[in-house]
């Protein structure tokens, strides 16, 4: 089981990472009575964690006890790996240089105006259809089934990773519940920080966990 965390962790964290839900909820939060909508899309962000790890991880766990299935379970981890290394690049040159100030999507700006139930939903959504999180998620649920633990370790494994990353979803909210004001303050700088530098910041993200994918899917061969 220790085994197992080591290798999830990593992966909890780059999820924890992903930029986009990140800068959702800050735009979020300190959108005009960001409260409600910060809450339905923490909702949703955590729900879509759960149920993609909760799938992923029942049919890793499908897989018998043999070399094969190890095999195919090291293999499968170096080629997501080797795509989140592929994608870090792509990620790197898009970068913005010098003083380019990248323009605000559109989805930012509605942020403004969306509803409870909508904002839910697309955190349930950012979840659910993000390959690059998809990645992680399928790297961690390998690692969870292949340890082939009983029911309660297995859950305590499930609850490591979707605490972890969800993290940074439910930080800034609770900081927003319980100081407002300290939290306008502290995530205004950081929105601009994060609309400026979010391909800096998913490259950094997908080649480190991309090297740990690869270096795990190895450990399996």
């Amino acid at each position: 089981m220790l085994a197992a965390i080591g290798e999830i962790l990593p992966l909890a964290l780059g999820t924890a990472l992903s930029p986009l839900p990140l800068i959702a909820i800050v735009f979020l939060v300190l959108s005009t009575n960001g409260t409600g909508r910060s809450l339905g899309f923490m909702a949703g962000r955590l729900l879509g964690i759960a149920l993609t790890l909760t799938v992923l991880t029942l049919a890793a766990e499908a897989l018998p006890e043999s070399r094969e299935a190890t095999l195919f379970g090291g293999i499968l981890k170096i080629a997501l790996g080797l795509g989140l290394v592929y994608l870090a690049v792509s990620k790197w040159r898009k970068r913005p240089t010098g003083d380019a100030q990248p323009a605000t999507p559109g989805w930012m700006l509605s942020l403004d105006t969306i509803t409870t139930p909508r904002a839910f939903g697309l955190g349930l959504l950012v979840t659910a259809i993000n390959p690059k999180e998809l990645a992680f998620t399928l790297g961690a649920a390998i690692s969870i089934g292949a340890a082939h633990q009983p029911a309660g370790p297995l859950v305590v494994l499930e609850l490591i990773y979707i605490v972890i990353a969800g993290s940074t979803v439910v930080t800034p909210v609770l900081m927003h519940v319980i100081a407002p004001k300290r939290a306008r303050n502290a995530l205004g700088p950081a929105q601009e920080w994060l609309v400026r530098n979010q391909s800096t910041v998913v490259g950094v993200v997908l080649l480190v966990l991309g090297v740990v994918l690869i270096s795990d899917g190895l450990s399996y061969l």
